[in-house]
């Protein structure tokens, strides 16, 4: 819900929108813009939460790892509370029910392996290369008639650069 109310809405939903609007000059139904920017909007976070697990500290710009101390509920932890055991599950919410500085680096470490042991990251990538995908297929509904222009082939690319 986060991703749809705060990625999806302010990075692509409305700039895709309000692109459509001044491009198209008021002329065209702007609700198409809502499926292609939630994809593209929720393959881009997913994309981003990658990085913070697997990206590099220069490239990134942030503390690798950063959202697993945060407690950020990221696709990949998620997935590791569906595949978890009991014993992990309670493990992981007693580390997440404690205040981000009480969360050690060793915390973080074994999140990273049980989410590397389900599976999880690889599971993310799929799901953001699905939505890629979707986004694209959107993409082609809503501009496709165009001239090839500098934004279509962004957002190709933008497809096939997901991890």
């Amino acid at each position: 819900l986060m991703v749809l109310k705060k990625t999806c809405w302010l990075a692509t939903i409305h700039p895709s929108r309000i692109g459509l609007l001044i491009g198209a000059r008021g002329t065209v139904d702007l609700d198409p813009c809502i499926r292609f920017g939630f994809f593209l909007g929720a393959a881009f976070q997913i994309q981003d939460d990658l990085l913070n697990l697997d990206g590099e500290v220069a490239a990134y710009g942030k503390e690798l790892g950063g959202d697993i101390r945060e407690g950020k509920r990221t696709l990949m932890l998620i997935q590791l509370l569906a595949k978890a055991t009991d014993g992990e599950r309670d493990r992981l919410r007693s580390m997440l029910g404690r205040p981000r500085d009480l969360r050690s680096d060793e915390d973080v470490a074994w999140v990273r392996r049980r989410m590397d042991a389900y599976g999880c990251i690889d599971y993310a990538r799929q799901v953001a290369h699905g939505l890629a995908g979707a986004a694209r297929h959107e993409f082609t509904g809503l501009f496709g008639h165009l001239p090839d222009s500098r934004a279509q082939r962004f957002i190709e690319a933008a497809r096939r650069d997901v991890v």
